[in-house]
């Protein structure tokens, strides 16, 4: 049964069996340096007994020799210096002698045994002297007994036996070199072994990774290259380790790209659009079948074309300088070009490029905006057709009210009067409908243009001051314009129209006794203007809304005005065109409108 092993369980097993070996190792040395030791410490202790026995053996003969003779019995005392001393030896011998045998029943036993008999025997001399020192002999009869008495010796075997225990204890310290070289070539034979044990077993565990990982590793690089290069990859890998994880996501991951790959190549194949692909050269190199349908041209035969040839004149220069211009932008904005068809006639498109530094080539896609800049253009005409009807015949009418007007004022009819003026009101209001409406295509449109020239922002305040000052008077609006030096750059009409289109909202939507005031401070390169008006103010929810086309704004409290809803947006787009910015903002005690309008040169705004 094969195992299914993980990489890290693999890993781990190369790492720690031979540790564990090791290991095993470094306890069997430990234990054999153990028995050495345990083995010399028994030497040291054996030969320590041979010696405090040849001691005693030799202290206590020494003794016997003394005292061996009757005539030293009789004469040499036991209580002397050197009596006393060879007697503290001999208990002190046999005092060593227990405290190192203790551990060693036999030992300890003999020795009891033979420090027993020893003092039996000092006994006996010493009884014996006594006898002769009390009875003091002189016959023959009494001498030969106490003879006899000291001629009868110790008991022979138990000291028989301390000296063999000595000579026993002699030859286990001798053995002691032969054991520690036995402890020696064994640690060499265990070293050895373990060792040559590891060493195959380190080359056991490196064949089984090198099959287990690096060969699948290789396998798993070789699908790289061959996803890369289109070729079917190996078979996916059994097993639930890393590696065959990796081999299985790997697949998975090929099919999704395969079926991202086919998806898209549908997609660019059925897309609408033109997509080619154009080298640094500028030549088509590749570019799906949307070329038939938008240029006449089939695919194959657009591959190697220069660009230029399918542009028209006067936009091959500008497509040129566009595709260079790539190579150094970041977010390249969309740009307009003419092209030719195969059937000699023109179409307008709008190219999305990107310049890729990997592929050193162009992407792009060419979206087809004939239709749109016909309807945009049909628009235009309409619009302008409408505008011109609507136009003249007012202007007609309002001439003939001027005459009529001359008429009435020269008569004292005041029904007429009345009526004269809300026609020429209404005709005004038209009028400026019209206007507005035209403005807001041209802007949308891009066709309106700024002349910017260089003027004192004062005559501006000054022009909508005498402009505003009827309808303010009319109302009973206060009117406060602040006196500014600065100068600024811009299309003076079209400020004097933003500027009078706010101050007049701001007019009339202040309650009657209220103030509307205009000032302007330096705002870095710009002068901000300010119109802040005493009206009702403008609800938050319809803040964000009040620049858009046909919005009017329907606060609690204010009056119904009229109007078309096109004046602010106008004036936001005016202000954009100037490279500015407009905005309100508003409380439920009046609203101020601000805007923003570049200097021409450094001024001063004077506030009061």
């Amino acid at each position: 049964m094969r195992w299914h092993l993980s990489l890290t369980t693999k890993v781990l097993l190369f790492v720690s069996v031979p540790l564990l070996i090791q290991i095993a190792l470094l306890g069997a040395l430990a234990t054999l340096q153990s028995q050495a030791e345990e083995a010399l410490k028994s030497s040291t202790r054996s030969q320590t007994i041979s010696d405090i026995i040849n001691r005693l053996t030799s202290d206590i003969f020494e003794i016997v020799e003394r005292y061996r003779t009757y005539e030293a019995l009789e004469n040499v005392p036991f209580d002397d210096d050197l009596g006393n001393m060879m007697f503290k030896r001999v208990s002190k011998d046999y005092q060593e002698l227990r405290e190192i045998t203790k551990d060693q029943p036999d030992i300890f036993s003999a020795v009891n045994n033979s420090e027993k008999t020893t003092y039996e025997s000092l006994q006996r001399f010493q009884a014996i002297k006594n006898a002769l020192r009390a009875a003091l002999p002189n016959t023959k009869k009494e001498r030969i007994l106490i003879a006899r008495k000291f001629r009868a010796r110790p008991d022979d075997a138990v000291f028989q036996r301390l000296i063999e225990i000595g000579k026993e204890q002699k030859r286990l310290s001798e053995r002691a070199p032969e054991e520690q070289a036995d402890f020696r070539r064994k640690a060499q034979v265990v070293m050895i072994f373990l060792g040559v044990f590891d060493l195959l077993l380190g080359i056991a565990l490196s064949l089984f990774l090198t099959r287990g990982i690096t060969t699948r590793l290789q396998r798993v690089s070789d699908n790289t290259f061959k996803l890369a290069g289109g070729l079917p990859l190996h078979p996916v890998l059994q097993g639930s380790d890393e590696i065959a994880t990796l081999d299985q996501v790997f697949h998975k991951m090929a099919f999704e790209l395969k079926e991202a790959s086919r998806k898209e190549r549908a997609v660019v194949a059925n897309a609408r659009d033109f997509i080619c692909t154009i080298d640094s050269n500028g030549r088509f190199v590749a570019a799906n079948p949307a070329s038939t349908t938008l240029l006449g041209v089939k695919t194959e035969d657009l591959l190697g074309q220069h660009v230029v040839d399918l542009i028209v004149g006067v936009d091959k220069d500008k497509v040129l300088n566009h595709l260079e211009g790539l190579k150094h932008e970041t977010a390249p904005a969309p740009f307009e070009i003419e092209m030719h068809t195969a059937s000699g006639s023109t179409i307008e498109t709008i190219w999305s490029a990107h310049w890729s530094d990997e592929e050193d080539s162009v992407f792009c896609v060419v979206h087809d905006i004939t239709d749109r800049r016909r309807a945009e253009k049909l628009k235009q005409e309409v619009m302008a057709m409408i505008t011109h009807d609507l136009r003249s015949p007012l202007s007609t009418i309002n001439n003939v009210l001027d005459f009529f007007e001359v008429l009435v004022t020269g008569g004292s009819d005041e029904r007429g009067q009345r009526y004269l003026n809300m026609a020429r009101r209404n005709t005004d209001r038209m009028l400026t409908l019209i206007n507005d409406l035209l403005d807001i295509e041209k802007i949308k449109s891009g066709n309106m243009t700024i002349e910017v020239e260089s003027f004192a922002l004062e005559t501006c305040l000054s022009s909508c001051e005498g402009l505003s000052a009827g309808l303010a008077e009319e109302i009973g609006v206060k009117l406060v314009f602040e006196p500014t030096d600065s100068v600024v750059a811009a299309d003076q009409k079209l400020i004097d129209r933003v500027l009078s289109n706010l101050v007049s909202n701001a007019i009339k939507f202040s309650p009657k006794g209220k103030t509307v005031r205009v000032s302007s401070l330096l705002d870095g390169d710009f002068v901000l203007i300010k119109v802040e008006d005493q009206g009702p103010g403008i609800p938050i929810d319809q803040l964000e809304s009040v620049f858009e086309r046909f919005r009017q704004v329907r606060a609690p409290g204010a009056k119904t005005k009229g109007g078309s809803g096109l004046g602010l947006a106008i004036c936001k787009a005016i202000v954009e065109l100037h490279g500015g910015k407009i905005w309100v903002e508003s409380t439920s005690s009046g609203s101020s409108f601000f805007f923003t309008v570049p200097l021409a040169s450094t001024g001063t705004a004077v506030e009061s």
